[in-house]
């Protein structure tokens, strides 16, 4: 009986190993599979459809978020005041002649980088002032808790001062 009970142990590992390979292999497939899949995924750029940039125009270009990322930035700071938008238009006008278009792009980068400084500018203007704002308040607030307690400590005195003389009319008379 020990034989056959060795023969069917043997088996059973048999079987037990051929199930575990059978499984790694799958799952290593899998993971190649996923891992092909990943990388054929960041390497594919989504098509724009024909629709979203209209017959004969041209793809886009890779550095576009960028651009778009910056004249986003100069609208910003243009709307920041009135005057700043003055000053914009009057330098489209100026560079808007035979320019090329990767001058053009320059151009309009410079300008943009130009308004973003000028509203940080703006901002830290406003800022030192609300901050210079706020130390005034906060000044005139201790004057007036320093004058509020003088006062408090005069009538004290004062009061401090009636008492003893009054007691000591009472203990004279």
């Amino acid at each position: 009986m020990d034989p056959v009970l060795y023969v069917v142990a043997a088996v059973l590992l048999l079987v037990l190993l051929l199930f575990a390979t059978r499984l790694g292999r799958q799952a290593r497939a899998a993971d190649e599979e996923h891992q092909q899949n990943v990388a054929a995924a960041a390497t594919a750029r989504p098509q724009p459809l024909a629709s979203e940039r209209g017959e004969g125009m041209p793809r886009r270009r890779r550095n576009m978020g960028a651009r778009m990322l910056a004249q986003r930035r100069a609208q910003q700071a243009e709307d920041v005041t009135e005057e700043e938008n003055d000053e914009a238009a009057a330098a489209e006008v100026q560079f808007s002649g035979k320019v090329g278009a990767k001058k053009q792009r320059k151009l309009e980068e410079k300008q943009a980088r130009k308004a973003q400084r000028e509203a940080e500018e703006a901002e830290r203007e406003e800022r030192r002032k609300l901050e210079q704002k706020r130390e005034e308040e906060r000044r005139q607030e201790e004057e007036r808790r320093r004058q509020e307690e003088e006062r408090q400590v005069g009538l004290e005195e004062s009061t401090s001062a009636e008492n003893r003389g009054t007691s000591g009319g009472h203990w004279g008379a």
